[in-house]
């Protein structure tokens, strides 16, 4: 460990072990009641918000999977594939995420509109499915969708060595482009369900003081993809090519199998999805919601200072 993951964790102890209730303020702190040592005494508020942040890792760390198994080998597919949709029109290989951002505009409003109100009326669920329940159907769409590519694979490589190219990864062979729609189609009704349940799991389980830092998590979280997702493809490259075999990721698509390392992170999903049941399970419920405020004290829902008159 570096010196900064050091000064990290011994961060992290002091606050957890420090804390105090300040009883006499002349003699620990300073006249504005602030704390007189901040890094041998911390607020009880202050370990609170450190055990709020510590509180939601766990579930923060399922969703990188998700996104991470988003990054498809689709364009390499889909330029071996009959991309011809009507007349001389070719659907272009890269713009399948086309598809999921369609997939998304229609899942969020339908889920909104017509999903809610039904789960309300005949399941006395006023606000539809709960924040983990978003999050672990979106997870399950994942697996489907990795399931779907393997198996739409294995029928692409197939055919490509059947129609004898397998030694030419360039050559287009007579199955549609279309056979990837449905891999997409999954990934974006898992993204109309697992990012709002994390979001709503964030804001949940953090103070209001800090619920600023519940999009910070999430995009903290979009930075952590990207290594996850280079180190995997890196690891089953490497391994996978040990001894002068064809690795599963080869230039040569037709010789690799790509359908095995969607098998892969298939597994990894199921995987990804017990542990997410074990994180629920250790959570225990839900926190209550918050009662609103009544109409006679409409004032308390804001915190404000009067501003002085001219």
């Amino acid at each position: 460990m570096n010196n900064l993951q050091w000064v990290t964790i011994i961060f992290f102890y002091r606050c957890l072990n420090k804390a105090c209730i300040i009883r006499n303020p002349e003699t620990v702190s300073n006249p504005d009641a602030s704390v007189l040592d901040p890094w041998n005494q911390c607020t009880v508020g202050q370990v609170e918000s450190l055990k709020s942040l510590l509180r939601v890792l766990p579930m923060w760390s399922t969703g990188i999977f998700m996104v991470a198994s988003q990054a498809t080998f689709s364009t390499v597919q889909a330029n071996t594939m009959d991309r011809r949709l009507f007349g001389t029109f070719k659907m272009p290989a890269g713009s399948f995420n086309l598809v999921i951002v369609i997939t998304v505009s229609i899942i969020i409003p339908t889920y909104d509109r017509v999903m809610v109100p039904l789960l309300a009326k005949y399941m006395s669920m006023p606000r539809g499915f709960s924040c983990r329940s978003r999050i672990g159907i979106g997870l399950l769409f994942v697996c489907a969708s990795k399931a779907t590519s393997a198996v739409v694979e294995t029928m692409r490589r197939n055919a490509a060595i059947e129609e004898g190219f397998e030694d030419q990864p360039d050559s287009v062979i007579h199955m549609s482009v279309l056979w990837l729609v449905p891999e997409f189609v999954f990934l974006g009704i898992a993204e109309g369900f697992n990012p709002v349940g994390q979001v709503e799991f964030f804001y949940t389980y953090i103070p209001k003081s800090m619920s600023s830092f519940a999009m910070a998590l999430f995009t903290l979280q979009l930075a952590a993809v990207d290594i996850f997702g280079n180190l995997l493809v890196s690891i089953v490259d490497k391994v996978t090519s040990v001894g002068g075999n064809e690795s599963w990721l080869s230039t040569n698509i037709n010789k690799g199998h790509l359908n095995y390392y969607y098998a892969l992170l298939t597994c990894l999903g199921i995987l990804n999805y017990l542990y997410f049941l074990a994180i629920c399970w250790a959570y225990g419920p839900a926190p209550q919601q918050k009662l609103e405020p009544s109409a006679g004290k409409e004032e308390e829902k804001f915190d404000y200072t009067e501003l002085p008159t001219s």
